[in-house]
């Protein structure tokens, strides 16, 4: 499995969401890989910043501008180790 996969469940964990995978494998993914463990933390900072912005629920122009700031990160493809 990608490390997109694992960062897929993790954004999904991040809102509340099913994640779509066994939380122990995610957990242990997360604990054996630098690179998604730098992405999640990334994806908190980034959420606790924006935070505040999304508290009246958040607009097109909002993802949008979000989704262009989370493309603009370093991509780190792997496999599960």
């Amino acid at each position: 499995m990608r490390c997109a996969q694992f960062r897929t469940a993790l954004s999904a964990r991040l809102d509340g969401e099913p994640t779509g995978l066994p939380e122990a494998r995610l957990d242990k993914h997360l604990a054996r890989c630098g690179g998604c463990r730098a992405w999640l933390e990334r994806a908190e900072g980034l959420r606790a910043r924006t935070g505040a912005q999304a508290a009246d629920g958040p607009g097109p122009e909002w993802t949008a501008g979000l989704l262009a700031r989370l493309s603009d990160e370093p991509a780190e493809e792997g496999r599960e180790k």
